[in-house]
């Protein structure tokens, strides 16, 4: 078959009908993901869902100082923030599987020879406020306010 943009556009349309399928799975499987994250060297360790909901957390008795609630806090954020990061992670490596091929599809469009050559002439005037009016023909029947 001879490579033509509209053979790669079908191509396209094709891949695309196809990563919406696939989309949707990841993101049904992201609900299930969970990711850990460490804060204090492992003082601290924080679970979090797919959902975003902290699941889990593990604080060492060592840290617990009744009078350094500061302490603490920094090292349950610095996990949570770290689980977080995880779970962003693992979800882009995710959607990078299923999108990732697009983009070559992309650049292999960009890279087709076209019939035309020159500059895109639009049919319609501009019409943003300010613009100079049309030249074209007034339509007859038509309350135009030019």
């Amino acid at each position: 078959m001879p490579e033509t943009p509209q053979n790669h556009f079908e191509a396209l349309a094709r891949r695309a009908e196809q990563m919406n399928y696939d989309v949707a799975d990841v993101q049904a499987a992201m609900q299930s993901m969970e990711a850990t994250g460490y804060g204090g060297d492992g003082l601290v360790r924080a679970t979090v869902s797919g959902q975003g909901r902290l699941v889990g957390l593990d604080i060492d008795r060592s840290v617990i100082d009744p009078d350094d609630r500061q302490r603490l806090s920094a090292l349950v954020m610095e996990a949570v923030d770290d689980a977080v990061e995880a779970l962003s992670a693992q979800r882009a490596e995710r959607l990078n599987e299923v999108t990732g091929n697009l983009t070559d599809l992309i650049d292999q469009l960009q890279q087709m020879p076209t019939r035309y050559s020159g500059n895109v002439v639009p049919k319609v005037p501009n019409r943003r406020p300010g613009s100079p009016r049309s030249r074209l023909p007034r339509l007859p029947g038509l309350n135009d306010t030019r």
